[in-house]
């Protein structure tokens, strides 16, 4: 099953009410400039220092001396989107590695809050927080949560400042880079509709084509 079809399976278990409200907020970050501003490909990647929920703390500099790397930037684990994506993203690491690529998740959340460790013991790739959205900023992904949405979240018991540990309801466009041993962005895919996310297959093709042109 390709990602987005499992994207679609999650809307599709939702009741209808859910749908119109989920689709009325992306309506809203489509009408803003959310993503619009994102690195892109060709560009260069800024260097990091991110931590993961166990204090470990991980350095792009120090990633991309192994090899490139795969940057999913995703919204939380409340989105039930984004919990699609890093399931599809673990199924398809055998092909990433063996590509001698490692995959690292991004999200604002608090570093106790991301992923349990078991959660992430579960996952064969590192899962980091960025708290205040400091690193998907420096990437041009971060957009403010508008009135309307807070209040639909705060009604669903979403408490962003509490989730991600920040006053300011803000939030990363869902987005996936590949980045080479020279900081260059050499794959870029920014969603603002974050119904929609990178194929890991088209991630793949990418690495088969980066080999290529390195090769």
């Amino acid at each position: 099953m390709s990602l987005q079809a499992a994207l679609a399976a999650v809307e599709n278990a939702m009741p209808p009410e859910k749908r119109d409200m989920i689709a009325g907020m992306v309506g809203r970050i489509a009408a803003g400039d959310a993503g619009t501003k994102s690195l892109a490909k060709g560009d260069q990647a800024p260097n990091f220092i991110l931590s993961d929920a166990h204090g470990n703390a991980t350095a792009l500099r120090a990633v991309l001396m192994e090899g490139p790397i795969v940057l999913v930037f995703y919204r939380g684990r409340w989105c039930p989107y984004c919990s699609a994506e890093l399931a599809a993203y673990q199924l398809a690491m055998p092909e990433i590695t063996a590509r001698g690529a490692k995959l690292v998740a991004i999200s604002p959340e608090i570093p106790d809050d991301p992923l349990t460790p078991g959660e992430i013991d579960s996952l064969s790739f590192e899962v980091l927080s960025d708290p205040g959205n400091t690193v998907a900023r420096k990437f041009g992904l971060v957009y403010e949560v508008d009135s309307d949405t807070r209040s639909e979240f705060e009604g669903l018991g979403l408490d962003l400042s509490k989730v991600n540990g920040d006053e300011r309801w803000e939030l990363p466009v869902p987005a996936t880079f590949i980045v080479d041993s020279n900081r260059e962005i050499v794959f870029a895919s920014t969603e603002p509709d974050y119904r929609t996310r990178a194929e890991p297959a088209d991630v793949v093709a990418a690495l088969d084509h980066m080999a290529g042109r390195d090769g």
